[in-house]
């Protein structure tokens, strides 16, 4: 076993022991984590298929916003090989998502698997393929530096049949333990730190390099050529460049990207490259500008691309494939702080050219620290940045709890939201953020969480029910959210959590010390929905788009309040005398 491989294996021992699952079901969280860069402990069940006729295929996970969306399909098996066997087996299951039947894909008894086909055609529908990047992995602790001819070949013939411009993107990927290190590395931010000389243009005669300062903080305006910026990404192999960008390469194929390369490798209008992008800014600890004229620099220490991973990554790209044009230049924005909280806003509005994660935009929030903070009260440890904790060791009675499962569980909660809660993520880091993490006490962050976790631990076993129906089932898969608010209500006896800290800290003891006595109502609250969308044609006919559904949403509401929905209604008019001669 090489030191990466033992490293990998040290990361699933640890996941095992913190999280108390199978070997091989940590492996598959842990792979899933680095890919989608969600946290180990915000996995959704319902996006595990891992079973009887999985196909080869254990993860399926939809990032769907409102005009895109990206599918996560990965394999992992925690071997220390690539089987030619398994990845035969992994192209047939890729046919069965995108190209069998419905009547063939109904035909599946694994019920997860079956019901995120469907999810995936669903969303296919609904915004186009062109609006999908679908993302594969096949991952073991293996040596991809010995990968047979036979498994190359499948993996030629599967980018063939599904990388044809049908997507916006697809892409597939085998990852084995050098690339998962260099995954982990990449994903946790280290104290690494990047110092360079870069080469600019600078003109005595002409206003070429902007200096600007004031209040202690300092800024650069100049130009440098494309060439050196992507050498800066090709000399860092570790991607720490980009440790504070907080996202990743969009891939060629994505249109600005695709944009960036035709402008920077065509001389019909590579010239026109500084007018045309809006160029790369840089945080650094320290920039000074040489105007040597022989040899103009910037020499900055510690610096880290904020804004223009595409370009500059592009650029890189273009190079590597000897077509960068020499005379394409790219305007350079260097500031010079050792301010964190600056250095965040910096992120946070410089960040605008291609849909990024607004969660780890947020990260580093006040509220997000304090948050922290606050749960440590409750044995909980909030990770606020993905796998914060990945190597700490917990104390007896601790838990590793995501901010990500904190912001959906208020928001389904809380805020009564729970299909925005499953289907929109993003909402709980944009539209709703305010109101989500408003800086008052964690208490009712801490109840709703407790609440959706114990509704986890009942769907384990209340999906093998005897007898249970096609519609309940998959409520109890995919409705989790809306289950949890239901059950909230009837357990808590009211939508409020205006109680006193004193009054929520009992009903969070509660929940930590018997969790099973939410069970009874997690019954009554799968009752209640199943009854709701049985009784609305609208609903049964579409249970997806019910459960994405706001109208859903308000028919929950109305039947836990029935008398302030019948105080609603406008009584009936009275009638009109008849006039009698």
């Amino acid at each position: 076993m090489t030191l990466r491989q033992q490293l990998v294996a040290d990361r699933v021992t640890n996941l095992v022991t913190s999280i108390g699952i199978p070997e091989d079901q940590a492996f598959e969280r842990f792979i899933h984590s680095l890919v989608t860069g969600q946290s180990v402990h915000s996995l959704d069940p319902a996006d595990w298929v891992d079973g009887a006729q999985d196909k080869q295929i254990d993860l399926i996970s939809i990032e769907e916003d409102d005009a895109d969306a990206e599918v996560f399909i990965i394999s992992a098996k925690f071997t220390d090989g690539f089987s030619s066997n398994a990845i035969i087996l992994m192209r047939n299951g890729l046919q069965w998502v995108f190209n069998r039947p419905r009547a063939e894909v109904a035909t599946i008894s694994n019920e997860a698997f079956r019901d995120k086909i469907l999810e995936v055609r669903s969303v296919l529908s609904g915004i186009g393929p062109s609006n999908i990047r679908v993302r594969c992995y096949f991952a073991t602790n293996g040596l991809t530096s010995g990968l047979s001819d036979e498994y190359q070949q499948e993996v030629r013939a599967i980018k063939a049949e599904y990388d044809n411009g049908t997507f916006a993107e697809f892409s597939f990927e085998t990852l084995g333990a050098d690339e998962l290190v260099a995954l982990i590395n990449r994903m946790e931010k280290r104290n690494r730190s990047i110092d360079a000389d870069v080469a600019i243009r600078y003109d005595a005669n002409t206003p070429s390099l902007i200096r600007y300062q004031t209040q202690g903080l300092k800024g650069i305006i100049c130009t440098a050529t494309a060439r050196e910026i992507a050498n800066l990404v090709i000399a860092d192999s570790s991607g720490a460049l980009f440790d504070s960008n907080i996202r990743r390469f969009l891939g060629k194929g994505k249109s600005v990207n695709a944009d960036i390369l035709k402008t920077a490798t065509d001389a019909a209008s590579s010239y026109l490259f500084w007018f045309l992008n809006n160029g790369v800014t840089i945080v650094c600890d320290g920039c000074d500008p040489v105007t040597d004229p022989d040899n103009p620099k910037v020499k900055i220490k510690n610096l880290q691309i904020v804004n223009g991973c595409q370009t500059a990554t592009a650029l890189a790209h273009a190079e590597r494939d000897g077509v960068l044009r020499p005379d394409t230049r790219v305007l350079l924005k260097i500031f010079e702080t050792t301010d964190t909280t600056l250095s965040s806003r910096i992120v946070l509005t410089t960040n605008n050219q291609n849909r990024i994660s607004t969660r780890d935009l947020k990260a580093n929030d006040a509220v997000q620290v304090d948050m922290q903070r606050g749960f440590e009260r409750y044995s909980l440890l909030y990770e606020h940045k993905v796998n914060q904790y990945a190597t700490a060791t917990l104390s007896p009675g601790q838990r590793i709890i995501s901010n990500e499962d904190v912001g959906q569980a208020f928001l389904a909660i809380a805020l009564k939201k729970p299909g925005d809660a499953r289907r929109r993520k993003y909402k709980v880091w944009t539209d709703n953020y305010s109101q989500i993490f408003s800086g008052s006490g964690v208490e009712p962050h801490v109840i709703c969480l407790l609440i959706y976790q114990a509704a986890n631990a009942w769907a384990r076993t209340a999906r093998r029910a005897a007898g249970i129906t096609e519609l309940r089932r998959k409520l109890i898969n995919n409705a989790l959210l809306h289950i949890a608010r239901i059950t909230s209500f009837l357990w808590r006896g009211s939508d409020s959590f205006a109680q006193s800290v004193a009054e929520l800290q009992v009903q969070i003891a509660t929940l930590q010390a018997t969790p099973n006595a939410l069970n009874p109502h997690l019954d009554e609250a799968l009752n209640r929905l199943d009854a709701l969308i049985t009784a609305n044609p609208d609903f049964a006919n579409d249970v997806d788009g019910a459960l994405k559904s706001a109208l859903l949403e308000t028919a929950i509401t109305r039947s836990l309040h029935p008398s302030a929905a019948a105080a609603a209604v406008p009584a009936a008019p009275a009638s009109a005398p008849t006039n009698v001669p």
